[in-house]
């Protein structure tokens, strides 16, 4: 009977430590999940950030390469229009020129044979 019940104590004995072992193992775990879980959702709303930053960076460097091509396409209109009041001025001269050299001669070939230069306006928005 006493060894029956040494047997039992050093049984509940072995119970228990296997108990504690098993709780510090759980707990060890729970802690670790809980840190890398943690970790992870504190690294997501970081790498969000991040994407969205690195997002309106792009938008930026496109607004203003935008910026710049509107002010090329307005400079480029100016030079054409420019062109074309010289390309006027020289219709009229050889005109006048033309006119003042004969009035009886029929008009120069040279002024029949400009091309006339039909542009397209085109509005930017």
């Amino acid at each position: 009977m006493e060894q029956m019940c040494l047997e039992r104590a050093v049984r509940e004995e072995a119970v228990e430590k296997w108990k504690q072992l098993y709780f510090a193992i759980k707990n060890e775990l729970d802690d670790l999940i809980q840190t890398t879980y943690g970790e992870t959702l504190q690294h997501k709303p970081q790498e969000g950030a991040n994407t969205v930053q690195e997002l309106r960076k792009e938008v930026k460097v496109k607004e203003d390469t935008i910026e710049t091509l509107k002010g090329r396409i307005a400079l480029m209109e100016k030079q054409r229009n420019g062109k074309e009041r010289e390309i006027d001025l020289l219709r009229q001269s050889l005109r006048i020129l033309g006119s003042s050299n004969g009035k009886n001669k029929a008009p120069s070939s040279a002024t029949r044979n400009l091309p006339i230069f039909k542009t397209k306006f085109i509005a930017c928005k």
